[in-house]
């Protein structure tokens, strides 16, 4: 009677001992809003522009999926940057590079792993911009939370 007890604990801490990990690396949902009053590059943003940017992030796959929607047209790209609010840095991942219009949904694959730990611990320290063709160097900005 006890050897059954202790192997049913033992499979027991073996199915949570396997359960941890998968969970651990599930996808992280961060999102921006944003406007082009939070633009801060010498040109400035659209004044009226606005988008949303939905992100889904997972080390374990290293992808980075997104969806963005937004009035804006003519769009030539979307970036995550790595700098707090008000900073102006090089972007670390393209999320497109391309004109498009609407709402726009894809996955950037095959990401550095500290790239995406950093991204989901400290979302609030990077930032992400659309262009357009009217404003190349920022239409919208905003803030990972």
């Amino acid at each position: 009677m006890r050897r059954k007890s202790a192997l049913a604990a033992g499979a027991v801490a073996l199915i949570v001992a396997m359960a941890i990990p998968m969970y651990a690396t599930g996808a992280t949902q961060l999102s921006a809003n944003m406007s082009g009053n939070q633009v801060v590059n010498p040109n400035g943003g659209d004044p009226n522009g606005s988008a949303k940017l939905k992100l889904r992030v997972n080390r374990a796959k290293e992808r980075v999926c997104f969806k963005l929607t937004s009035n804006l047209s003519k769009i030539t790209g979307a970036f995550i940057h790595k700098g707090a609010a008000g900073q102006i840095a090089r972007p670390i991942i393209t999320l497109f590079n391309t004109r498009e219009k609407g709402t726009v949904k894809g996955c950037e694959h095959n990401l550095k792993a500290r790239l995406i730990k950093r991204l989901k611990r400290k979302p609030g320290l990077h930032y992400a911009d659309v262009t357009t063709k009217a404003y190349p160097d920022g239409a919208v900005r905003g803030q990972l939370k």
